[in-house]
């Protein structure tokens, strides 16, 4: 019984020395590895908040300069597309104005320089220095205004003929306009000679077309060299 006791006894001594190493041992890890306390993973997420309000701030301040850039650019092409407008309007209005010494008549600009006297080829150079050519047309209407005028310019009736831009100097008796369209024959465009005999009849002898004024200017052909005519100069209107 003694025995047990004293084993009993030893087991105890031991167990007891066994337990107070570890607790020693434990308690210098625990120098070593101090856990994380709560305060300071608190600081390590206020740090990152904070840093991410930073940025989200950087970003914001970007997206700012950004829209403030584009509306600048906005602005810059609608300044850019009025001026464009503008001067497409100008240039719109100035091609259905006529600027002096020119007369609106119809659709297109005239002059008639009813004191110059000129042949054919010296009558077109004429109109060509002034930014124009003799005159053309292609139907009865148009003829008519400039029939009128030619009547309210020449309002002292003076005998001149008018050059217009008509020839077939090219190919005799095929009748076209400098711009090489045909043109018109027959009446109420072309007027008859003393006989009642219909022009064109010159043949040879008359290359150029002329509002021929004792025929109350009916088109006539006549010899190129003709030098006592006016030429009627044309612009015409885009």
């Amino acid at each position: 019984m003694r025995v047990l006791l004293l084993a009993a006894l030893m087991a105890v001594v031991v167990v007891a020395d066994v337990a107070g190493n570890y607790l020693q041992d434990n308690s210098n890890t625990q120098e070593f590895f101090t856990p994380i306390k709560e305060n300071c993973t608190q600081s390590l997420t206020e740090l990152l908040l904070l840093r991410q309000e930073v940025r989200l701030n950087h970003l914001v301040d970007i997206e700012k300069q950004s829209g403030a850039t584009l509306l600048s650019l906005a602005q810059t092409l609608v300044e850019v597309r009025d001026a464009l407008l503008s001067k497409q309007d100008a240039e719109a209005a100035q091609k259905t104005q006529c600027t002096s010494p020119f007369t609106l008549v119809g659709k297109n600009c005239l002059l008639l320089p009813i004191a110059e006297r000129l042949n054919w080829a010296a009558g077109r150079q004429y109109c060509a220095a002034r930014g124009a050519d003799l005159a053309t047309f292609s139907d009865a209407n148009t003829f008519a205004e400039y029939l009128g005028f030619i009547n309210q310019v020449n309002v002292a009736n003076a005998a001149v003929g008018v050059w217009l831009g008509g020839t077939d100097e090219e190919v005799e008796e095929v009748w076209t306009w400098i711009t090489g369209e045909p043109m018109p024959r027959g009446p109420p465009f072309w007027g008859t000679t003393d006989s009642y005999k219909p022009e064109p009849g010159n043949g040879r002898a008359g290359n150029c077309v002329i509002l021929w004024h004792p025929d109350k200017y009916y088109m006539h052909d006549v010899g190129c060299t003709y030098s006592t005519a006016t030429p009627l100069c044309q612009k015409i209107l885009q």
